[in-house]
Formats: C-alpha cells, structure tokens, sequence
C-alpha cells in the first residue's frame, strides 16, 4: 500500500509543478510569435568573401531566413585555427583539430552603433590517417560543421537578444 501513496504523491507533485511552468509565461523564442520572430526578414548577413565565410551564412540564413532588404545587418570576422592533435611515434599527424571564433555585431542599415555584439566559439576534429583525398574531404566537412556549429551559436545568442533589436 506504502508504493501506491508514493506513486500517487510524485503523480501530485509532478502534476502540479507541469500546471506551474506551463502558467509562467514562459514561450519558445522561436515558436510563432514568439522573440525570435522578429529578426525574420529583418536580419541580413555582410556578403560572404570566401568558401568559409559562405558556409556561415548559408547556415545563418537557414536559420534566420533569407533577406536582401532588411533593416539589420550582421558584420561578422571569422578566426579559425588548426591544430595537430594526434601524432604519432614517427612524426606524423593523424588527427586535427579546427578550432573557430564568431565575432559579431548587429547594427541597423546605414548606422554605425551596435545594437548587439558578441563571440562565439566552437571546435571539431578530423582524421588524417587516410589518404590525400580522404584528409582533404574530412577537412572539407570538419570545416562545414565548424561554421554550422559557429552560425547556430550566433543565432542562439542573437534570438536571446531578440527583443533589444526591435
């Protein structure tokens, strides 16, 4: 009888604190009318100059949506960096590390005053224990997930901010 009252009590108890938090107010930023909502179609990326800064802003726009004629703009600065992490007992290295730093600002069209700035950072590695090729395709790809883990990061601090940009 004992592990009935204890399962009908943590049934209470959860009960209660799912009414609480659902009756806080609290809503996804990104959910229809939530924060996040408007930065779409208001926020638009500095043209990529190269393959790396592409990769950013492609995952940016998914995100954030596509625009030419926003009222935002995101000036972004790139840093990556590439270690030897594995090597072996001959010298040779057979994994490396990409580690990679956002800087960000957001400031409105034709002005010079940030609105938001910030710095993100991410890693990620690949092997090189391939052949030629092969490194070069898993550094390709480790270069991809790189700027898609810097693009979302970037876009996660943006919508927490989303409601200093109105």
């Amino acid at each position: 009888m004992s592990s009935f009252n204890l399962t009908r009590r943590a049934f209470v108890v959860g009960a209660a604190l799912s009414l609480a938090l659902a009756g806080c107010g609290l809503k996804p930023s990104l959910a229809p009318g939530g924060a996040a909502q408007s930065l779409f179609g208001r926020l638009r990326a500095r043209e990529p100059k190269t393959r790396t800064d592409y990769l950013f802003v492609r995952r940016f726009e998914e995100r954030i949506g596509l625009t030419t004629t926003g009222d935002l703009e995101l000036d972004y600065t790139l840093d990556i960096e590439r270690k030897a992490m594995g090597i072996t007992s001959d010298q040779t290295t057979s994994r490396y590390m990409l580690a990679g730093k956002a800087t960000y600002s957001v400031r409105r069209t034709g002005s010079d005053g940030a609105l938001a700035h910030g710095t993100v950072t991410a890693f990620t590695g690949y092997s090189a224990t391939g052949s030629t090729v092969a490194t070069q395709a898993a550094q390709t790809d480790a270069m991809e997930r790189l700027m898609t883990q810097l693009a979302d990061l970037t876009v996660a601090r943006l919508t927490a901010e989303a409601t200093r940009l109105k």
